[in-house]
């Protein structure tokens, strides 16, 4: 497997490619209506890059160029035998190994101690409330599939991305009480370093 070439929007490529031949315009639009991009950055000029690079390591092909009316030629694009064996092996090591992705809010939390403790919580409570609103968002998504017609299957990415919120609101309310019941401390010398601070602020 080349490793470089292994992002989520390569993924997305092989695995629409995967059900059948089409071009790039069409893939778009099937990421978009199965809410491909809750968990997957699509920009248009990414795409085309993509498709370019998995093109020239031979995971995929041209197939055929088809122009209607005045729209602009479509390249209409097929998974190779390689592009094939390339993405089962990689979803099978994606579904079955966890891998460590170095997340932005652990990488955060990891400098909580940097704001003043009584700041924290609101941040906290802030966070949870926009994540309700993703929840409710992404929940509205997935009738919409369903009411059209589109299999579960199509939606599995948002149930979990669903599941991996609750989770975090869950958490994230219960440190914001443990920091105002004073059950989670910032240490005295991390305290006087933020009085020292907050007085020199007062002075300016």
């Amino acid at each position: 497997m080349n490793r470089r070439l292994h992002t989520p929007l390569a993924l997305a490529v092989l695995t629409l490619l995967h059900e059948r031949s089409m071009h790039p315009y069409e893939m778009q639009q099937l990421m978009r209506e199965r809410g491909h991009d809750q968990v997957i950055k699509l920009k248009g000029g990414s795409l085309y890059s993509t498709i370019d690079r998995l093109a020239e390591a031979g995971l995929i092909e041209p197939q055929e160029t088809t122009r209607a009316g005045r729209r602009p030629e479509r390249t209409v694009y097929a998974l190779t035998d390689a592009g094939r064996d390339d993405l089962l092996l990689w979803l099978r090591e994606l579904l079955s190994e966890p891998v460590h992705e170095y997340p932005l809010f652990g990488a955060a939390l990891a400098f909580l101690a940097a704001l003043p403790a009584d700041e924290v919580p609101t941040l906290l409570e802030w966070r949870a409330a926009m994540l309700e609103a993703q929840i409710a968002a992404s929940e509205s998504m997935l009738r919409s599939m369903e009411n059209a017609g589109l299999p579960r299957l199509f939606g599995v990415e948002s149930e979990y991305m669903n599941a991996m919120r609750r989770a975090e609101v869950d958490w994230v309310r219960a440190i914001a009480n443990d920091i105002r019941s004073d059950r989670l401390r910032w240490p005295p010398e991390v305290l006087q370093h933020h009085e020292q601070i907050k007085k020199k602020e007062e002075s300016v």
